[in-house]
């Protein structure tokens, strides 16, 4: 019976096995055939791409009996078999990690000067350098520069950020880079085929996109996989497994968020939490189909076929802009989701962001109507409007008089009384009053600002205008170059205005005056602040 796991099996023992790092294998497998050995090396990459492997490799090149130092070493010899059952003498593996002490290093540095016992060269491989504390770079830096002719170093690390720049100016600096995963599928079948082991393609194609770019992950999850499938890795089994949502129910979450169906989303939320199902991975799956959807709108290729259905569906529903801020409240949700009491929390506030903050889409506004006709009021907000004269029956309140409203003038006054919530209350105060026809009203907004005309404001200004002017109104915004005079605006440069004459009082004071001249002392800029009581004076 083989106990042996598919990552130790299949790690590779020559250049040639190693995937997914041609040019770095070509610079090396180069440099050693021309007999241009270097005494430093530093191996960058994230975990799992090869640079343990890589290095013992490296290590075997140099030390091969039979080939002596070559790119292509025997793999037979006794210095190439103790290497790879890892009992080479001159081979000092030692983890950075757990031995960040300079009394450590120091005592590793001891035995440099003395020659290798077995092979050609004492080969020095210190993984996880980066966490080698500074007096231990410190003590490890007089050795870097000038070492014994007999001594190679091999560092490793996952952030070569963290490592200062006098090691890494003494070192040749590879940096592998995470293995696509195409290559990392194509290779994980002839593995299974070579294992006897049946499986699912498009089983191995979602493990190959959840080894993120790592073999050794891959290779773990698909030993995971095989433990627990008897033998037949299924696309079933995987999501079982790791506990994924698969393709076909995220396609139909989908749809719920196109249909703006709230109930059945939070139902079907609440049937995924029973299930385990890792939400995280759901927002990043519906990130990836925004993604494709926003090239799709673009390019008119359809990349990703596993959501083709969920793609063509936000592309119909949504134009360019509102994909764009789906993406963005997607991803900035997904950072979020880290803070969230649970994932699963996170998860419910980015579907109700997604469906409450969709933008207004300006592209398809429809065509002013130039009828002066009025139509007359829906009933449903008869009540409505009644309720706001019974609360505001001491209030004079002027009705719409067609083409005789100076909004100009008097919409600050307007707002002022409307009632509105904060969104809404916002969007009138970044939007000035163009033209009247009949009873729809042309608003113009400044394009830096855009993003808070969303559906749901424009519809509470326009009931709120309704019930305040006693008759529907309609109102249609349109983005303008100009530099509008704002409410908000006109706000700003009054607060301004206050600031600077706080300034001036305080710089003119005569106490103030004192204290600069007896201390030296200089104002603070900008430090004055407008601090707003709850009249908003």
């Amino acid at each position: 019976m083989n106990t042996t796991v598919l990552a130790t099996k299949w790690r590779p023992r020559l250049f040639s096995e190693l995937i997914g790092q041609e040019p770095i294998v070509t610079a090396l497998s180069n440099s050693l055939d021309s007999d241009r050995i270097h005494h430093s090396y530093l191996l960058t990459g994230s975990r799992g791409v090869g640079k343990t492997t890589l290095a013992r490799i490296l290590a075997k090149c140099l030390n091969c009996e039979t080939n002596g130092i070559s790119s292509k070493p025997c793999g037979k010899c006794a210095a190439c078999l103790s290497i790879d059952s890892g009992q080479f003498v001159d081979l000092y593996e030692i983890d950075a990690a757990s031995r960040t002490k300079v009394e450590d290093t120091r005592e590793l540095l001891e035995n440099v000067q003395y020659m290798p016992t077995q092979g050609r060269f004492k080969i020095y491989l210190i993984d996880e350098v980066h966490m080698l504390s500074t007096h231990s770079f410190n003590a490890l830096l007089k050795t870097l520069e000038e070492p014994p002719e007999h001594v190679k170093f091999i560092l490793a690390t996952t952030d070569y950020q963290k490592i200062p720049s006098t090691i890494l100016s003494r070192c040749l600096h590879f940096s592998l880079k995470k293995i696509s995963p195409s290559i990392i599928d194509s290779h994980l079948q002839n593995i299974l085929l070579e294992e006897n082991i049946k499986f699912e393609n498009k089983a191995i194609e979602n493990i190959s996109n959840l080894a993120d770019g790592s073999m050794r992950d891959a290779l773990s999850i698909t030993e995971q996989c095989i433990s627990h499938s008897e033998g037949n890795i299924t696309y079933e089994n995987v999501c079982k497994i790791l506990c994924l949502m698969p393709s076909d129910s995220i396609n139909k979450l989908c749809e719920m968020i196109v249909n703006e169906d709230i109930n059945s989303l939070m139902s079907y939320i609440d049937k995924l939490y029973y299930e385990s199902i890792d939400f995280k991975f759901i927002l990043e799956e519906i990130i990836s189909i925004l993604h494709q959807t926003a090239i799709y709108k673009a390019t008119s290729i359809l990349k990703d076929r596993t959501y083709e259905t969920s793609i063509q569906n936000f592309s119909k529903k949504y134009n360019e802009e509102n994909i764009q801020t789906l993406y963005q409240i997607c991803v900035s949700n997904l950072k979020d989701i880290e803070f969230a009491p649970n994932y699963r929390s996170g998860f419910e506030m980015a579907i109700i962001r997604i469906l409450l903050f969709t933008p207004f889409d300006f592209k398809n506004i429809k065509k002013e109507n130039n009828s002066d006709t009025k139509k007359p009021i829906e009933k449903k907000n008869n009540t409505n409007i009644n309720n706001y004269e019974d609360k505001n029956r001491n209030k004079k309140i002027t009705k719409v008089k067609e083409n005789n409203i100076n909004f100009s003038e008097n919409w600050e006054t307007v707002v002022s009384r409307l009632e509105i919530d904060s969104i809404t209350r916002n969007l009138a105060k970044n939007i000035v009053f163009e033209k009247l026809i009949g009873n729809k009203i042309t608003f113009l907004i400044n394009n830096d600002v855009l993003t808070v005309a969303t559906d749901k404001s424009q519809k509470k200004l326009e009931e709120a205008l309704s019930i305040f002017y006693g008759e529907t109104i309609y109102i249609k915004i349109v983005p303008s170059e100009q530099n509008l005079s704002t409410i908000h605006k006109m706000n700003e440069e009054k607060n301004n205005d206050k600031i600077k004459a706080a300034e001036t009082l305080i710089d003119n004071d005569d106490f103030v005056k004192t204290i600069k001249e007896k201390y030296s002392a200089t104002s603070i800029n900008n430090s004055v602040k407008i601090i707003e009581n709850s009249e908003g004076d």
